[in-house]
């Protein structure tokens, strides 16, 4: 009887032994084609996941941003609601009538007259009050008319150029009904500002306070004579600072209440400003001086006024007081702007852009910059440690030293930086 065959591995052809069907052994290894089915299934997955991140994730992104601002903007209502409630309106009218007494006695109006009174001598009609003296009512048939503003109390009073522009005599009336004739200190076209003084002792001057410090949307009194009449109060928000050069604005150029100047630092409002307000100050919630009212848009009050800053302001009149007039620092040369611009070098490599400077156009014969080494083609960095933006800011830098000040100038030229002390000389003639 034969033995029964036992079943034996045998080698393919190729000298390989066939893969275990038991379940004991290990299984085969993928196929390529196995793999790159999963490959392909993986990157298609991840460029799914990848196009719903770009077109989902950033309206996600944005709703978030919108849902935290509406939040913000929610506690912000509901605190300003709860707040309201508390307010006393009695507190705020209390703060306005206070604010006028505070700063009325130091408002005067100003009278102007281009022809000299009929008889009598100025100095017997600077004696007496237009109320007592007929011959002194003569002046009331006058001209024009406007605000001002005491500033010391020994008679200086602070106004506005273009409200004396043209006069032969101007008089003053204080709060208290006393008139004086005034004498002309000094005036500025620039900043459309003149000084006026009385001989009178014991004023009341208004305190000064700091414009700069003074936020928009913050609440401001005006204080003047609108068309004659004397000590009216209005109140408003302060809308706007810096404002730049109103002379070019159509509207504004047909105003009678123009500006004759070119200054551009001006401070907007919406308090009702009117002609006879020029020259009356605009003030805060202490009663301080923040600016002095010179212009509005248009022929009355449209809710647009402008105010000289009282920064500006304070400056001038210091000026007034030492020399009579504001001498401006003058440097001697023609300006011109260079913008900004970037280029390739040589190499093909991107430069890095260069930072806008003003150029020197030309530079005035045996001028303070001639003296100091300006040169045409010159490009002014820098002015006495402020940055050069642009010309009009430069002009305003040199225009706002004093005459004789040295300052110091960085300039670049032809690649190589420079510094120059220059002393100023003064500026002969302000557009």
């Amino acid at each position: 009887m034969t033995a029964p065959i036992e079943p034996t591995d045998e080698l393919s052809p190729a000298g390989e032994r066939p893969a275990s069907s038991s379940p004991g052994t290990i299984a085969s290894h993928p196929t390529f084609s196995n793999l790159l089915a999963s490959t392909v299934l993986s990157l298609s997955v991840v460029l799914i996941l990848l196009v719903c991140l770009r077109f989902l994730l950033p309206p996600m992104l944005e709703s978030s941003r919108y849902s935290w601002h509406r939040g913000q903007l929610r506690a912000e209502y509901e605190l300003a609601g709860d707040q309201l409630e508390r307010v006393s309106w009695e507190g705020l009218s209390q703060i306005s009538r206070t604010v006028a007494k505070r700063v009325s006695p130091s408002v005067v109006h100003i009278t102007v007259n281009t022809a000299s009174p009929s008889n009598g001598s100025r100095e017997a009609l600077a004696r007496e009050p237009w109320r007592a003296n007929p011959e002194l009512r003569e002046y009331r048939n006058t001209t024009g008319q406007g605000s001002g503003i005491i500033v010391r109390e020994d008679g200086y009073i602070l106004t506005n150029h273009h409200v004396l522009e043209g006069v032969v005599e101007a008089t003053i009336v204080l709060a208290d009904d006393r008139a004086f004739r005034a004498e002309i200190v000094g005036v500025d076209r620039t900043t459309d500002l003149a000084l006026l003084k009385i001989e009178a002792e014991d004023l009341m001057p208004i305190a000064w306070g700091d414009s700069e410090e003074v936020d928009i949307g913050s609440p401001v009194w005006a204080v003047g004579s609108p068309f004659g009449l004397t000590g009216s109060v209005s109140f408003g928000i302060l809308s706007g600072k810096h404002r730049v050069d109103l002379n070019a604005n159509q509207q504004y150029r047909g105003s009678r209440e123009r500006i004759t100047s070119r200054y551009s630092d001006l401070m907007q409002s919406d308090v009702a400003v009117n002609p006879g307000n020029s020259g009356g100050p605009l003030v805060n919630g202490r009663g301080e001086l923040i600016g002095v009212n010179t212009a509005i848009v248009g022929e009355s009050y449209r809710g647009v006024s402008f105010s000289i800053p009282s920064r500006v302001a304070r400056r001038v009149l210091d000026q007034f007081m030492a020399h009579g007039r504001v001498r401006r620092g003058w440097l001697g040369v023609e300006l011109t702007p260079e913008l900004p611009f970037g280029s390739e070098s040589t190499a093909g490599d991107q430069r890095d852009e260069v930072a806008p400077a003003v150029v020197v156009r030309a530079v005035v014969p045996d001028s303070p910059a001639a003296n100091a080494g300006v040169y045409p083609g010159d490009r002014i960095v820098r002015f006495n440690g402020s940055e050069v933006v642009s010309v009009e800011q430069l002009i305003d830098e040199i225009r706002d030293s004093k005459a004789d000040q040295k300052v110091t100038i960085a300039i670049q030229r032809d690649g190589e930086s420079i510094e120059l002390e220059v002393t100023l000389g003064e500026l002969k003639y302000a557009p």
